[in-house]
C-alpha cells in the first residue's frame, strides 16, 4: 500500500534521526520500486464496468470487413488480460438508445500490450454497423469483458476448427496461441466457410502453413473463380457431410477435438453432421 504522507507540521525541525519526512521519502521510494518490479495483475477491462478505449486505426480488409484497433486510455499500472478466444462487449449508441455486441480480439503483431484489434463485418443496416461506420479516429469507446471460458488444450492428437466468415476470430486466436507453443504436437486443421467477397485472414492463414502442424481448407458456396496459392485447397462448394466424413475417415474419431463458430443455423447444421460422423457432443466446443 502506498505510504500516507505526513503533515509538514509533524516535523519538529530539531534534527531528529530518523526524521518523519525522511522516513516517508524512504518508504515512498521502496513502494515505487516494488510497483515497478511487481507483476501487473490489474486488468484494465472489467466484466462489470465499462472501460474506455480510443479508436486508433481502421483498415479495410475485404469488401465488407475491416480491422478496428482500440487502445486503452490509461496505461499506468494495468494490463489488458484475456485468453485466446474470449470476447469483449462493445457498447454502442444510436438515436439515444444503447446496445452491445460481442467481438473477439485477434492477434496482430503490431498491436501493443494495451491495444486490441477486432475483425468487423459492416452491413448496410444494423445499429452496431451504423455506430462503427460513424465513429472517428481517437473517439472514445466503451468495452467490458472478457467473456468466454475456453481453455487451450494440447492433449488431443488432432483439432478441427470450423468457422463461418468472421466467426473465424476466436478460432484464429486459439490457433495462433497454440502455434506459438513450441511444445504443441497437435495437428491443427481449419475449415473456413465464406463467400468470395468475405474471404477473411487468407494471407495470415497462408503464412501460418509454414508450421508443420497447421493446414486449412476454404469452402465457397458456389463455383466462383478464385486464384489459389501454392498448396492452398479451395473447394468450390459449401462444407457438407461428405467433406467432414472424408476428414474423420483418416483418424480415430475419439482423438479429435472440434471447435465451431458461426451463425446459429451454421453451427447447428455443422454439429448435426459432426454427430453423424461419430463425434461425441463432449468433443465439440461451440463459441
Amino acid at each position: 500500500m502506498e505510504p500516507t504522507p505526513p503533515n509538514q507540521e509533524d516535523c519538529c525541525n530539531s534534527g531528529c534521526n530518523p526524521c518523519i519526512l525522511d522516513v516517508y521519502e524512504d518508504q515512498l521510494k521502496k513502494y515505487k520500486k516494488n510497483q515497478l518490479s511487481a507483476p501487473l495483475n490489474i486488468n484494465y477491462i472489467s466484466l462489470t464496468t465499462y472501460a474506455s478505449f480510443k479508436l486508433i486505426k481502421v483498415i479495410q480488409h475485404t469488401q465488407n470487413t475491416f480491422f478496428y484497433t482500440f487502445q486503452a486510455l490509461k496505461v499506468d499500472g494495468v494490463r489488458l488480460i484475456y485468453k485466446p478466444g474470449q470476447h469483449f462487449l462493445l457498447k454502442g449508441s444510436h438515436d439515444n438508445k444503447y446496445f452491445t455486441k460481442a467481438y473477439t480480439p485477434i492477434p496482430l503483431r503490431e498491436d501493443d500490450p494495451l491495444s486490441f484489434t477486432i475483425l468487423v463485418k459492416l452491413y448496410e443496416t444494423g445499429r452496431m454497423s451504423t455506430y462503427l461506420k460513424n465513429i472517428k479516429l481517437n473517439s472514445e469507446t466503451l468495452w467490458r469483458g472478457p467473456y468466454g471460458h475456453y481453455d487451450l488444450e494440447f492433449n488431443y492428437r488432432f483439432m478441427l476448427f470450423i468457422a463461418q466468415g468472421t466467426g473465424i476470430a476466436p478460432l484464429y486466436a486459439v490457433i495462433c496461441r497454440m502455434l506459438e507453443n513450441e511444445s504443441c504436437e497437435t495437428f491443427l486443421k481449419l475449415f473456413l466457410c465464406c463467400r468470395l467477397g468475405d474471404l477473411v485472414l487468407r494471407n495470415q492463414l497462408y503464412s501460418m502453413t509454414s508450421f508443420w502442424n497447421f493446414t486449412y481448407e476454404i469452402f465457397l458456396p458456389c463455383a466462383e473463380f478464385v486464384r489459389s496459392n501454392y498448396n492452398e485447397t479451395i473447394n468450390l462448394f459449401p462444407l457438407q457431410l461428405a467433406s467432414l466424413r472424408a476428414y474423420f475417415d483418416k483418424f480415430q474419431v475419439s482423438d479429435v477435438r472440434v471447435l465451431v463458430c458461426g451463425s446459429d443455423a451454421f453451427t447447428n447444421d455443422t454439429i448435426k453432421n459432426l454427430i453423424k460422423c461419430g463425434v461425441q457432443s463432449a468433443q465439440i466446443f461451440q463459441f
